[in-house]
């Protein structure tokens, strides 16, 4: 009897363990309506666009804890591809940069999970300068992270007693997972990147003025026909009008 429940465990925890390794989907882009995930690029010969140490196949870093660190690459494209995707699909919010040029260099771009035992660290980091000719350089410094207990720790426990499990699977749905945290921090990073490259470019967005929206004239009533007043007839034209 020992010894059946040892097989049980150790299958359930060959059960558990590739789940544990299951790859992130890593879908980086920023949010917009009807946003797809290859569009058409326009060649942009007079903007230089530079990412340090891009690797197309690695745009995050996740630590599983149980096993060593894996690079995740973007569905969506890597950094650089990105950038001219905006720049192409919405050329209309960067008027000064796409009339005179200029550079636009990610010196630092960091989009990690650090998964620990006790607790899950995922954070983005984003150091950027832009610059259009003719104009000073600008400096895009961004820093967000969430800190929550959403770790294989936990959830291996909660696989294997109940008590966990109970109070593990709600905190992982208010939470969100490691892909869901993953995700957002890199998209919060995204908007605040083309963010600040529209405020350098001059762009600004029109706010709603309902004073602006024009009401329909009302009808005006039509003028009143007064009629012409008749003068009296003299006495001895009416007899002379009545004798004809």
């Amino acid at each position: 009897m020992h010894f059946k429940s040892w097989i049980r465990l150790f299958g359930l925890v060959g059960v558990v363990l590739p789940m544990l390794h299951c790859a992130i989907s890593l879908r980086v882009y920023r949010p917009f309506p009807n946003e797809k995930e290859y569009d058409f690029v326009k060649k942009m010969d007079h903007i230089t666009i530079q990412v340090n140490g891009e690797n197309r196949k690695q745009m995050a870093v996740y630590d599983p804890y149980f096993f060593g660190p894996e690079a995740l690459a973007n569905e969506y494209g890597p950094l650089s591809y990105l950038i001219r995707k905006e720049l192409s699909i919405r050329s209309s919010r960067y008027p000064l940069l796409l009339e005179r040029g200029g550079n636009i260099l990610v010196e630092e771009f960091q989009l990690v999970s650090l998964d620990r035992c006790h607790k899950n660290l995922t954070y983005v980091r984003l150091k950027a300068k832009i610059q259009i000719r003719g104009g000073r350089e600008e400096e895009v410094n961004y820093y967000d992270e969430i800190d929550s207990k959403v770790t294989n720790c936990y959830l291996t426990g909660s696989v294997f007693t109940l008590v966990p499990l109970i109070w593990y699977v709600p905190y992982n749905g208010f939470r969100g997972n490691r892909e869901d945290q993953l995700n957002q921090l890199g998209r919060n990073a995204m908007t605040e990147l083309f963010s600040q490259m529209e405020t350098v470019s001059g762009f600004q967005e029109k706010v709603f003025d309902p004073t602006e929206i024009k009401t329909l004239d009302e009808p005006k009533p039509a003028p009143k026909v007064i009629p012409a007043k008749q003068e009296p007839v003299d006495p001895k034209l009416k007899d002379i009008l009545d004798s004809l």
